[in-house]
């Protein structure tokens, strides 16, 4: 007998540690459960997977004309012995822009019948500077003229601020934080 009651001990002792390692693996089975419900609540919180629409700045270049200024415009007649009758197109140009560059100025003299004679007269003025640009057309005595200009003002390259958007992608804990 007592070799039965060693026996039934041993199932015992056996059957006590096979319903521990049963609740054993329940536990270990629960905290994998767990640890996975917190891996997903860490991805789901921390991985940008939510749109966001972002502003920001950039400088960017573009071309304009350069600024100025006509100062004065005028046509006079004038006469020498070698020449006979002519007249004078000057015009006085303030450049006011903050790059220099080469002006043209295209003047025009137009009798009674249209369109006389016509010149172009191009300088460099520098940012600030005046510059007077002039010309003369022959004529003849007590021809009514009449004098008209157009100034061609040089293309510079400048810089401006650009607001632009664009989609980024941002996790709840961003959106938490930083909002």
């Amino acid at each position: 007998m007592k070799k039965l009651f060693n026996l039934r001990q041993l199932l015992g002792v056996l059957g006590k540690r096979m319903s521990g390692e049963r609740l054993k693996g329940k536990g270990y089975r629960n905290l994998i459960i767990g640890i996975v419900i917190i891996a997903v609540v860490l991805v789901i919180l921390l991985i940008p997977i939510i749109p966001v629409d972002a502003t920001y700045n950039e400088t960017e270049p573009y071309n304009r004309l350069a600024t100025y200024e006509v100062v004065s415009a005028t046509l006079t007649e004038g006469w020498d012995l070698v020449r006979g009758t002519y007249h004078t197109s000057t015009i006085v140009l303030r450049n006011t822009d903050s790059y220099g560059g080469t002006f043209s100025v295209t003047h025009r003299l137009y009798d009674i019948n249209g369109l006389y004679d016509i010149e172009t007269t191009s300088a460099f003025v520098g940012s600030g500077q005046q510059y007077s640009f002039s010309t003369q057309f022959d004529t003849q005595w007590l021809q009514d003229v009449r004098g008209e200009y157009s100034v061609s003002a040089p293309t510079v390259i400048d810089n401006r601020v650009v607001t632009k958007h664009k989609t980024v992608y941002k996790s709840i804990i961003e959106l938490l934080i930083y909002h």
